[in-house]
């Protein structure tokens, strides 16, 4: 018997609803929230906070509601760098929309110099040798150079994230420059799931600036690499059952909710072309299972109609092809 090709190697895929810290205790776990290509086609409301992302571990990457800047944890401190390269640790009630995350336990380490982004990466593979691994990396020390970038934030109705890099992102370079890069090294666990290869966000020794990743060389730097073997997706709440079932028109909903962010019953109309009893009915609908539900205060006129967003909270399990059919097309 084979086993399904997005199941090979070191690294299990699983996907659950919502974040359950009874879930994320494990020290060889990555979790993962949200499916990598609902960010790149442009969902950038928070689906979470950042306390319930860091259940499940001290080491990561991602960004925060908006896509406001570059999201580096270092160490349990969820630090963002903005588009002006200006690092600022953030609260634990700011939502994110993409975050990775897990503990490095027992790291395999190894002392490296004089070596580019290429070397880096080859000396990852020589300590894990599993190109079907989930792979926590870390890299601390002198670089000669590092070429860093982060994006402004963005506004509802939000544009591809390939379109944001084009028209928006920053690159700056720093020349010496110390500090600790942090990420992930991703096989191509299943398709839009999650962003193969090398991904690293950093901060300098100073906490006060860094980003995402392009180019560095280094000049003298500890690599550390932890291996996963369960990586876990917490996605917006679904059921199994109810997601077959949903009709396309009312993932339409879901699909603009993750696009525009909070929205009312009457700009949900309007998005979709639809009188505003039938976006009524929609919304009706997916709360009634779960899907969708209010957005806290504050958002929208005090007083006003209530907006609605994408909701998080139970429980799931590894999904079958039809279903992930239907993620995809969210």
């Amino acid at each position: 018997m084979s086993l399904d090709a997005s199941l090979v190697a070191a690294a299990t895929l699983r996907r659950a609803t919502g974040i359950d810290p009874r879930q994320c205790q494990a020290a060889d776990v990555t979790h993962q929230l949200q499916l990598a290509h609902v960010l790149r086609d442009g969902g950038y409301e928070g689906v979470a906070t950042l306390e319930e992302a860091l259940a499940g571990g001290d080491h990561g990457l991602g960004t925060v509601e908006r896509l406001d800047g570059e999201l580096v944890i270092v160490d349990g401190e969820p630090w963002r760098v903005d588009w002006r390269g200006v690092a600022e640790i953030m609260p634990p009630e700011t939502r994110t929309p993409f975050v990775i995350v897990s503990t490095m336990d027992r790291p395999r380490t190894m002392r490296l110099g004089d070596v580019d982004r290429a070397g880096v990466i080859a000396a990852v593979e020589d300590l894990v040798d599993d190109p079907g691994a989930v792979v926590s990396v870390r890299l601390e020390g002198h670089f000669t150079s590092v070429t860093v970038r982060s994006v402004p934030p963005q506004n509802p109705p939000y544009r591809p994230y390939a379109e944001v890099c084009l028209s928006d992102e920053v690159r700056w370079t720093h020349q010496p420059f110390h500090g600790v890069f942090v990420g992930f090294r991703f096989p191509d666990l299943e398709p839009g799931a999650s962003i193969p290869g090398l991904h690293l966000h950093g901060l300098d020794r100073f906490r006060t600036t860094g980003g995402h990743n392009h180019e560095m060389q280094v000049r003298d730097a500890v690599l550390s690499v932890g291996v996963s073997r369960d990586v876990v997706m917490h996605l917006p709440e679904r059921t199994m059952t109810d997601l077959l079932e949903t009709p396309p028109d009312l993932r339409s909903v879901q699909r603009h909710l993750l696009r525009s962010g909070p929205s009312t019953i009457e700009q949900l109309a309007a998005a979709l072309g639809v009188p505003a009893a039938e976006a009524r009915r929609r919304i009706d609908w997916l709360a009634d299972r779960g899907f969708v539900g209010e957005a806290p205060a504050g958002i929208g006129e005090p007083g006003g109609e209530p907006h609605w967003q994408v909701a998080l909270k139970v429980h799931g399990s590894k999904s079958t092809g039809a279903v992930a059919a239907i993620l995809d097309s969210l």
